[in-house]
């Protein structure tokens, strides 16, 4: 979503591009850019010197609305069974009362999808939501509430079947104190990524200020109570000197060997960075700035079954990149699905062995009105990994 000190992006920047299509071969402009075109009505494309091979099918409609409807989650409730989590309301600070997002299911894997479900207020969650191994399903609020200094309440959704929740008000604890940003809400808001530990614990990532912070940092909060209850655990990047904003919108993925794998972005329109963790999540890397090409906001991150890691990202456009070797040291190419007006905010989940579900969505009027008969709409796509030759470490 738009930064917290209202960064705005003109449609002039999201729609500035003609239509993108994929190649097989790239020339050397293509290489330089590091983004695939091909001839029109390509759909397979080769990324990674040869390496990777997918297929990308065609675009459909999940949902669309006249009204705010923009920045999908895909939440994952079983390989068929998928959420879509839609921001419903605008893209600004907001009171409790104000905040309204939406979910769209499918039981088919994507293929389907039913009417939109509301939640409103204090019974609405944001971008961060888990299903655990006992198969219950933790929904957060974007946004925390002040109570003093270090610590904010949240919103919190439990349930059973990843459709209906009960919802109650969790803390948040931080190690010193965080800004007051807008109508009530702390410098500090939950990003997208939870992840379940060995020992039942839950690790969440959000990003903001504390005080003294000349740019964002993203962080970890750590619940040992099934996501009622948060706790500072540890800094994952912050540098006062980072382009833009600051390291923010970090999503963070277990890789096989059990590294954590965290990427952000740091401003609209410039390259995003990672870090490595080693010791679950307790001490990370110093960032690394990745190529010019991976531009720009809230990254999704799926480590496949085939052990290649998918990344979605965008602004201007919607792409996808992968680390073959499923590390995120290296990556391929960036292949564009949708270039187009867009918040680019994109996400991604395996739904079968070797097919990705992208979700994106499209603004026709960017963050102005819609002109009569125009809807704002949220999108898939299919893409599956053909074939994937050996890549060494």
């Amino acid at each position: 979503m738009k930064k917290l000190h209202n960064l705005r992006i003109g449609l002039s920047v999201l729609a500035c591009c003609g239509p993108v299509v994929f190649s097989v071969t790239a020339n050397a402009a293509e290489e330089k850019s590091g983004e695939i075109r091909a001839p029109e009505n390509s759909a397979e494309i080769t990324l990674g010197d040869g390496k990777i091979r997918v297929q990308v099918g065609e675009p459909f409609v999940i949902s669309k609305s006249t009204g705010h409807h923009w920045f999908p989650t895909l939440k994952q409730i079983s390989p068929q069974h998928l959420f879509v989590g839609i921001w419903a309301s605008a893209d600004a600070a907001m009171s409790e009362q104000g905040v309204h997002s939406v979910g769209v299911w499918s039981q088919d894997g994507g293929r389907t999808w039913g009417e939109p479900v509301s939640f409103r207020g204090k019974h609405a969650g944001g971008h961060s939501w888990i299903r655990r191994k006992d198969d219950t399903c933790v929904w957060l609020s974007y946004f925390t509430r002040r109570i003093d200094e270090t610590t904010a309440t949240c919103n919190v959704g439990h349930s059973q079947d990843g459709r209906t929740y009960s919802w109650s008000v969790g803390k948040v604890t931080f190690p010193q104190a965080v800004n007051e940003w807008k109508d009530g809400n702390a410098h500090m808001v939950f990003a997208r990524s939870i992840l379940e530990t060995s020992d039942g614990s839950l690790l969440a990532s959000m990003y903001g200020r504390f005080a003294g912070d000349k740019r964002y940092r993203s962080i970890l909060v750590r619940s040992t109570d099934g996501g009622v209850n948060w706790e500072y655990f540890s800094t994952m990047a912050y540098d006062p000197n980072a382009d833009g904003e600051g390291l923010c919108e970090p999503c963070v993925v277990q890789l096989a060997g059990g590294d954590l794998f965290c990427i952000m972005r740091v401003s609209s329109g410039k390259p995003m960075h990672s870090v490595h963790s080693s010791d679950g999540g307790k001490a990370w890397s110093a960032p690394v700035k990745l190529a010019p090409y991976t531009a720009s906001v809230f990254p999704d991150l799926v480590l496949t079954s085939n052990g290649v890691l998918a990344c979605s990202f965008g602004r201007p456009g919607c792409h996808l990149m992968f680390s073959v070797d499923g590390k995120g040291k290296h990556w391929t190419e960036r292949a564009t699905i949708f270039q187009g007006p867009s918040t680019s905010y994109t996400a991604i989940r395996e739904v079968a062995p070797g097919q990705l579900l992208y979700v994106h969505d499209v603004v026709p009027a960017g963050w102005s009105k819609l002109m009569p008969g125009q809807f704002n709409e949220i999108r898939g796509v299919f893409v599956t990994v053909l074939e994937q030759d050996d890549c060494g470490s």
